[in-house]
């Protein structure tokens, strides 16, 4: 009898496969690679010193998080987003989210609320950071917390399946992170924390519909811009 229960395969080196898919992630966040861009396997697994193996496995994981697509014969490339792909992610994101900050009202602990709290000291702190990677971490962390807050594990579950893309998307086109954004990220996360701290669900829900709403207006219309000047040549 062949080791292990029959029909289920022996584990692999999981923690290998997580710490490649780790690095590739950073590296799509930090800018090390355009959108679109081909990612080689042979060239990652040389960089990382590592089989390839554990490189496709971390492609096909990346690729579930929905920052990476792959294709027959066409191998791997980091995903590219569109106004259609944003609007989504800002439409699903606003309903599970309008859920989280609802049941954080009832059930965050002080603990949870300490927690947001640090989140923003820290956000205060990156404000003369040169890196907008660092700031909008940030603006995830808080997010995070609160869906932690509202002890809800599949609502976590499908926070997760989206995370990386509205990270994803928040970072392509930097220059959105303009001073104006600056201004109001903070203003607007602190007013979360504060209807959060006051029990108030109707209050959470307005707020955060209109935190949302203002980041994803201006988002969607530079991806909009994008498109359309990515087909006018074909209009030519």
């Amino acid at each position: 009898m062949r080791d292990g229960v029959l029909g289920i395969q022996q584990p692999r080196r999981r923690g290998l496969t997580d710490e490649v898919a780790e690095g590739i992630r950073h590296a799509i966040f930090d800018g090390s690679f355009e959108m679109g861009e081909h990612l080689n396997e042979v060239d990652i697994a040389e960089r990382l010193e590592v089989s390839r193996g554990p490189v496709r496995e971390a492609l096909v994981q990346l690729r579930q998080e929905g920052i990476v697509t792959m294709k027959w014969h066409r191998g791997a490339h980091i995903v590219q987003f569109t106004a259609k792909d944003v609007r989504e992610l800002a439409s699903l994101r606003t309903v599970l989210e309008v859920f989280a900050i609802r049941e954080a009202a009832v059930s965050a602990t002080q603990a949870d609320l300490d927690q947001m709290n640090q989140v923003l000291t820290a956000m205060s702190r990156a404000l003369n950071d040169e890196s907008d990677h660092a700031m909008i971490q940030l603006d995830l962390q808080f997010h995070d917390c609160l869906y932690r807050a509202a002890r809800h594990d599949r609502l976590w579950n499908a926070w997760s399946s989206i995370r990386s893309q509205v990270m994803l998307s928040l970072l392509v086109k930097r220059d959105t992170f303009n001073e104006y954004y600056r201004d109001k990220v903070i203003a607007e996360h602190q007013d979360l924390l504060r209807v959060v701290a006051a029990r108030d669900p109707e209050a959470c829900e307005r707020a955060i519909r209109e935190h949302l709403a203002a980041t994803y207006e201006r988002l969607v219309s530079r991806f909009r811009s994008a498109d359309e000047e990515a087909a006018e040549p074909t209009k030519r």
